[in-house]
């Protein structure tokens, strides 16, 4: 095993090593730089790369990322593992999807805005492609790759893999292989939405050769215990499959495989009441939810248009025409 060297730090073979590299510059001449772990095995394996928080309130993420890693021994590590646990420090410290102040500051120079979709970057680009850069450039230096994330504010999802779009050859076949290995219970293997656009992260990295998926699970800017297990739970699983970890499998009781992403808006703006549970598996014409005007009158009842897995709820106790009220994965 020789030594790892990522970004310009270093791990001799079996140990553990915490650095940073340097993202951008700040206006007073402050550095940003990106947090990493580095963990070199005492033998011969694969290289994983694990991300988390390229939008800034997916804290659950990073805590799935060190409560797993706090795991792996180095001395049984076959491989490596390179680790980036907040991907975007910025939007961290904004404590919001985007680098709040940035944005403000300068909107139309900001656009593209959100660095999770503008992969593989730009190193001439503004903050949002530098950064995608920068990532892709440790990315694309692993074997695989898992990006974890949870949905903003107000959304609460199934811990769900989106797999990058089925054209992407083998590199795409062995992610739908890591995902099945990785035993979140629910798999999206889909042509459709914007989890496979060009530009994603997963879609990217698979495309340039190493197997990746978006992982979401859980609910923005909130930091839940049962989540941070379930997550650290897949992303071992993950590891001892590729036989980079001892130990055995922990599979899920049931794993649902859907074919397409199915988004619920609300018709009309009032309060909203939850009727399902996530998880559910509904039937077409079942009651997801219920909307009450401010004089207590119901304004619209929402129900399941095909039968499927109620995948993502809405957890804000107030919603405006056009705004998402759910979203089935359709079997």
């Amino acid at each position: 095993m020789k030594v790892l060297e990522v970004a310009g730090v270093s791990a001799a073979p079996g140990t553990k090593v915490r650095g940073s590299t340097q993202y951008v510059e700040l206006a007073d001449g402050s550095p940003v730089s990106l947090p990493l772990l580095l963990i070199n095995g005492a033998s011969d394996g694969p290289r994983m790369y694990l991300g988390a928080a390229i939008h800034g309130d997916e804290v659950d993420g990073v805590a799935i990322l060190f409560r797993a890693l706090a795991e792996v021994d180095p001395a049984t590590l076959a491989g490596s593992i390179v680790c980036v646990p907040v991907q975007h420090p910025l939007a961290l410290y904004a404590d919001h999807r985007i680098p709040v102040s940035q944005y403000m500051k300068s909107p139309l120079d900001q656009a593209p805005l959100d660095a999770w979709t503008v992969f593989p970057g730009n190193d001439k680009g503004n903050l949002a492609q530098l950064l995608a850069a920068k990532l892709f450039g440790m990315i694309t230096e692993c074997d695989y790759a898992i990006d974890i994330h949870t949905p903003t504010r107000g959304g609460r999802y199934v811990p769900i893999a989106i797999l990058p779009h089925p054209d992407l050859g083998e590199p795409r076949k062995r992610a739908r292989e890591m995902a099945d290995a990785f035993g979140s219970g629910w798999i999206m293997d889909t042509d459709t939405s914007f989890y496979v656009s060009d530009g994603i992260l997963c879609a990217e990295a698979t495309r340039a050769g190493v197997p990746a998926f978006t992982f979401e699970i859980g609910e923005g800017g909130r930091l839940e215990d049962a989540v941070v297990d379930e997550g650290a739970r897949c992303v071992l699983n993950a590891l001892r499959w590729l036989k980079m970890i001892p130990g055995p499998m922990r599979p899920p009781e049931k794993t649902y495989v859907m074919r397409e992403f199915l988004e619920i808006r609300a018709e009309k703006g009032g309060l909203l009441l939850n009727r399902a549970e996530l998880g559910d598996v509904v039937t077409k014409g079942q009651v997801l939810a219920q909307v009450f005007n401010i004089y207590g009158d119901e304004v619209q009842t929402v129900t399941a248009p095909a039968d499927g897995v109620f995948v993502r709820t809405t957890t804000l106790s107030t919603v405006s025409t056009g705004e998402r009220v759910a979203t089935l994965g359709l079997l």
